[in-house]
């Protein structure tokens, strides 16, 4: 995120906002609220933004970024939008973003809902797309931003076939809302990291080894600081709560990055590359504007469980991000497809000893 001082944060996070909306409570449960008013599978509700509409957004969001309330609370109300001032009383944080304006109880649009967190002093958005498909991802995504510091929440407001087979999915739409808050956030005009949250079901899930509980990729086959770092966490956690954490990659199967992220003999490409998000057009534009990407698929098993879900797998991305966003992010030093040097026979014995015991390693060892 921009250089600011702290005391200036402080004093854009306490200038008044004309009308905005207050509200006091549970951010989790707000969030809760948000997605249940979210466009249905097959509904016809969801309307696609005009170029005019995209433009304006993007404006909109620039001005959440910037923390200028007064133009955002303009902009917000001329595309049918509330600002609001969000006191989350489980933190004592104070969050501004911008919500639906509701007909008769309803949305009308079906765009999404956007956040920020002027205090934050950490350069990630937490953005969670499937709401209505990926169950419970909009829990944990309310659960990791509050927790995190992250500078910003992005859930977009419709299930992905609202008007028919994917006619409203952002991870497949080159135009969208979302699209446009990512840009500004995340590489257009900010410079943060989004941690997108996603989900696979049983169907996906019997094609990984046992008790594959994440799937993490950077959507081009990158082994990232922040990839890395949060399969370390996610494999730290205690058996009885958490399986395992796969990193897709295309280095060789052999190679001590992967061997670090994977285990023993497990390849990084097959059969992960049906959760690889190559197409995504979040990941492509950060990748594109020199920003990584965190593409992050849990099991059903995860998901499903609070416990499991908002203490430990939360807990893990919780920590990963502290740990990489309060340093240089960044790719780590490797490239993909390389072409081993001599001396890589040395780095993979040495791995099996240097490396800390993880479980896919000695499950597979």
């Amino acid at each position: 995120m921009k250089k600011v001082c702290l005391a200036t944060l402080l004093a854009l996070a306490t200038l008044p906002a004309q009308s905005a909306i207050i509200k006091d409570g549970s951010f989790y449960d707000y969030v809760a609220g948000l997605k249940n008013q979210a466009f249905t599978k097959n509904s016809g509700d969801y309307v696609a933004p005009t170029v005019t509409q995209r433009s304006d957004f993007s404006y909109l969001a620039k001005s959440l970024y910037d923390h200028n309330w007064s133009v955002a609370e303009t902009q917000a109300n001329n595309l049918g939008y509330d600002l609001i001032q969000f006191n989350n009383t489980t933190t004592n944080d104070v969050y501004w973003g911008v919500a639906e304006q509701l007909i008769n109880g309803k949305q009308s649009k079906g765009w999404g809902s956007y956040f920020v967190n002027a205090a934050s002093t950490s350069n990630v958005t937490i953005e969670v797309t499937h709401p209505s498909n990926d169950t419970n991802t909009h829990r944990l995504g309310a659960r990791v931003f509050e927790r995190s510091d992250a500078n910003a929440f992005a859930m977009a407001g419709a299930h992905r076939s609202a008007n028919g087979y994917q006619t409203a999915n952002p991870t497949s739409l080159e135009f969208s809302i979302f699209q446009e808050v990512h840009q500004i956030f995340n590489g257009g005009y900010g410079d943060s990291t989004a941690w997108q949250l996603h989900g696979f079901g049983s169907s996906t899930g019997r094609k990984f080894p046992d008790g594959t509980d994440a799937v993490l990729s950077d959507g081009a086959g990158n082994v990232t600081n922040e990839l890395a770092t949060l399969d370390r966490f996610l494999e730290d956690i205690d058996d009885s709560k958490f399986g395992s954490s796969y990193v897709y990659n295309l280095l060789d199967k052999d190679d001590p990055l992967n061997i670090q992220v994977n285990g023993i003999d497990q390849d990084g490409h097959d059969p992960f590359y049906r959760l690889k998000a190559f197409n995504n057009p979040q990941g492509q534009f950060s990748r594109d504007a020199g920003v990584n990407f965190v593409h992050i698929e849990a099991s059903y098993n995860i998901r499903g469980s609070r416990t499991k879900r908002d203490t430990y797998f939360a807990n893990a991305i919780v920590g990963a991000i502290k740990e990489t966003s309060t340093g240089t992010a960044g790719y780590m030093d490797t490239q993909v497809n390389e072409i081993p040097e001599p001396s890589s026979a040395l780095l993979f014995l040495a791995s099996l000893f240097i490396l800390p015991l993880r479980k896919k390693i000695t499950k597979q060892g």
